[in-house]
């Protein structure tokens, strides 16, 4: 987990939120001080804190540790997937597990 990109997703969040360091910690039971800590990487919080700040902050974990362009391009193929029948979603399984199967042999690579 990249923890400087955890510590600025949360700041962004929080000053989003209009919420300072303080406000913050009270909501999550903790000191504002641990909230620095987090934000300017210098403390790793523990997935449990990590839910409750994406909670009192009405976001995602996803969204803070920076996963959330990765959802948005699942919700993309979900939505290119949808109202295929059975025989067409198993010819697009095909292709991709043949494009996968290229990209781990480095038949293919990104530009």
């Amino acid at each position: 987990m990249d923890y400087n990109l955890l510590g600025k997703n949360i700041a962004y969040a929080r000053s989003k939120n209009h919420l300072t360091q303080e406000q913050l910690a009270e909501r999550i039971n903790v000191s504002a001080v641990f909230i620095s800590q987090i934000e300017t990487s210098v403390r790793k919080p523990s997935l449990e804190t990590v839910y409750k700040i994406s909670n009192a902050l009405n976001t995602t974990i996803d969204t803070l540790i920076g996963n959330d362009s990765f959802q948005a391009k699942y919700d993309e193929i979900s939505k290119l997937l949808r109202g295929k029948n059975e025989i067409e979603l198993e010819f697009i399984i095909g292709i991709l597990k043949e494009i996968c199967s290229n990209i781990k042999n480095g038949k293919i690579t990104r530009k």
